[in-house]
């Protein structure tokens, strides 16, 4: 079995999974359980760095895809999709900024740097997620390329 043409559903699962990281890390962090977010905000990490680098290497190999639906879903499609890679564009380096001012001790309670850039990132990073599921159902399943 080929790799490349599973990447598509693999990377869909990493986007689920990331957005679920997201979630959870909030939940925790709401609750005051900085620990559990820590590891949940470092699992959403790396399932989103496991993701770039599966999608480099799809669109390496395969370039652009072609949207194959017609009519009113493709001004849509097209523009959940440019919204989709300029808010991936711009989450990287504030995921990197966020997690430059996040507190590395445990015991310190209280990161107002964090805090303020990551009420920045989060919905960001959990839109890039989600449109990212919804870029594959419409472009893989619901008007999938020709064979």
């Amino acid at each position: 079995m080929e790799l490349i043409p599973i990447l598509p559903h693999f990377q869909a699962a990493l986007n689920l999974t990331s957005a679920v990281l997201l979630v959870a890390g909030l939940r925790a962090i709401r609750r005051g359980d900085a620990h559990t977010h820590r590891k949940r905000m470092a699992g959403a990490v790396l399932v989103s760095a496991v993701f770039l680098v599966s999608y480099l290497i799809y669109h390496a190999a395969v370039g652009n895809v072609k949207f194959a639906g017609t009519g009113w879903i493709r001004p849509v499609y097209f523009t959940i999709l440019i919204t989709h890679v300029g808010l991936a564009v711009v989450s990287l380096p504030l995921i990197f900024l966020t997690l430059r001012r996040a507190p590395w001790n445990l015991l310190e309670s209280t990161c107002p740097p964090h805090r303020r850039i990551a009420r920045f990132t989060l919905p960001v990073w959990l839109y890039v997620s989600i449109s990212g599921l919804v870029v594959y159902a419409l472009a893989f399943h619901i008007h999938p390329p020709a064979p």
